[in-house]
């Protein structure tokens, strides 16, 4: 039976073409050359001469912004300390927000971020219906896709099933490194034409959806075989690939998105619908991380053109690595079960110890002032922001912890206690204030992740899903401007006004208030 092909209708057709051709203005605030003019006007010859060579770093970024927009005072001990909490924009049209209150979907986020509008709907084409659809297709088609293997051509997830059979502790991003080896050993005719702001930028912006959407299905592939194969250590490579194969094609099945279909994989069954808006809220506040080093590394990559549009993705993702993003939730997770081999009085020792030499993971952040002993300092709200849908799930019963999850979690909340809201005095110096830490993005996201269950090596598979398209937005600003450090102060048209909504301090505070108590904040009917 021949199968009939509908294509667009060709004005649908030109506006989807259009759609996707659009890049967002450039920024044409430039404090450096602004800079140089004046110190030049006031005869500051040195000052200009130092400034001059500064000018290879000249506009600024007009992605993302994360000026202090909130303050809240919360209560430590008998210590009254004023919180000035980040915030996060999307080229000044979304706000957090907007995220936290549940007002906007993934596609919505993602295409503000790379288009710098927000969607419409243009005669019978949804623009943010578009993109989701697009992102949808690229993900779902990679499980009949093949690549050639070591031995012979073979589909992604049975390529995948055999490295993880070979590897079964390996995390998503060795598995993701691994298929982006062997596609790049085999290229053909159909080159790899990488970053160029020559091309056509529609068709290049749809194959770099691709190649991430790839890397996002083999990651979660990987976490869900992991699952499988801790139950069943021989399961047979041909029949863990076609269990996943069938797991995702389920979910396409139903209706469900790429991204809802990354949650029940990262689970390893299939995600209820509260874990589903967990994970996606968490997901999307992590869309954001404008001047961190893995989007550093995404700039450089594509100011340098490189050749493989898998090497923009992988070289961005192998910097989270590091101690400060991913490693610090890899190191949690050791440090937890370091403590829980202690008594409380060694465990109280050793989480001070920590603080003073600045090695407590998840805590304290490089390029903000999370760290203190005065009455002010400023706070990352996203651990907050991960913590709070998961305390209403708890208290609603949609979510039961075991006693393993519920003991963890009290240590971490303990640390929370002496680094935060006792702090750390040190050792002769009594008079002082005691120094605070406050916690980071990824204090939350461990929390959250050991509540559901998710297996250690998988717990950054969520921020890579969605700091990619971050990664994309960066990508393709530099196909306009060279603006390889992100570090370089935004434009002030994204960043937002003081906003009158209350929702992400408020909600800051409620998380603090309920971590501070002697109860576990973890336990379902929590109350103050």
């Amino acid at each position: 039976m021949k199968t009939t092909v509908h294509r667009p209708k060709p004005g649908r057709l030109r506006l989807i073409r259009q759609t996707l051709s659009e890049l967002p203005s450039p920024s044409d605030y430039s404090p450096v050359s602004t800079a140089v003019e004046k110190s030049t006007q006031l005869g500051e010859d040195q000052i200009s001469a130092t400034l001059t060579s500064l000018l290879s770093l000249p506009q600024s970024t007009t992605v993302f912004a994360n000026p202090i927009q909130h303050q809240t005072t919360v209560t430590c001990s008998e210590a009254e300390i004023e919180l000035q909490i980040r915030s996060f924009a999307i080229r000044g049209l979304i706000q957090e927000s907007e995220i936290v209150s549940g007002q906007l979907t993934p596609a919505q986020l993602i295409f503000t971020g790379l288009f710098g509008q927000q969607p419409q709907a243009l005669d019978d084409l949804d623009q943010a219906e578009l993109l989701g659809s697009l992102i949808d297709r690229k993900f779902f088609r990679v499980t009949g896709e093949k690549r050639i293997g070591l031995n012979g051509s073979a589909t992604i997830p049975y390529l995948v099933a055999t490295f993880m059979q070979a590897y079964p502790e390996a995390g998503p991003e060795l598995a993701v490194q691994y298929l982006s080896t062997l596609q790049k050993s085999q290229r053909s005719s159909r080159t790899d034409r990488g970053f160029s702001d020559q091309r056509h930028i529609g068709l290049f912006l749809t194959q770099q959806i691709a190649a991430h959407m790839n890397n996002v299905a083999i990651g979660a592939m990987s976490t869900y075989m992991r699952y499988q194969l801790a139950e069943k250590p021989d399961f047979p490579s041909a029949e863990l690939a076609r269990q996943t194969a069938d797991f995702i094609t389920l979910h396409q099945d139903e209706g469900k998105t790429a991204f809802q279909t990354t949650y029940s994989l990262l689970l390893g069954r299939k995600a209820t619908e509260i874990e589903g808006r967990i994970l996606e809220m968490m997901g999307m506040i992590q869309t954001h991380h404008g001047s961190a080093a893995s989007n550093m590394v995404a700039r450089y990559m594509a100011s340098l053109h490189t050749v493989s549009i898998s090497d923009f993705f992988v070289a961005s993702q192998m910097i989270l690595d590091g101690k400060r993003h991913f490693g610090a939730i890899h190191n949690m997770t050791s440090f937890v079960r370091e403590l829980e081999q202690l008594s409380a009085e060694e465990r109280e020792s050793v989480i001070r110890e920590k603080v003073l030499t600045g090695g407590l993971p998840t805590f304290g952040h490089p390029e903000i002032s999370a760290a203190g002993r005065g009455q002010k300092i400023q706070q990352d709200p996203r651990a907050a922001i991960y913590l709070s849908p998961l305390f209403d799930a708890v208290d609603s019963g949609q979510i039961e912890l075991s006693d393993n999850q519920l003991r963890s979690l009290e240590i971490v909340q303990r640390i929370y206690q002496i680094v935060f809201v006792e702090g750390v005095v040190k050792p002769g110096y009594k008079e002082e204030p005691p120094l605070r830490l406050t916690p980071n993005t990824d204090f939350g996201a461990w929390c959250v992740q050991e509540a559901l269950g998710i297996s250690d090596p998988d717990r950054t598979l969520l921020t890579y899903i969605f700091r990619g398209f971050g990664w994309i937005m960066d990508g393709r600003e530099q196909l306009q401007l060279k603006i390889i450090r992100p570090v370089i102060a935004p434009d002030p048209v994204i960043i937002p006004d003081s906003e009158d909504d209350q929702t992400v301090p408020n909600l800051v505070l409620s998380v603090h208030n309920r971590l501070s108590q002697t109860l576990n904040a973890f336990t379902k009917n929590w109350s103050i």
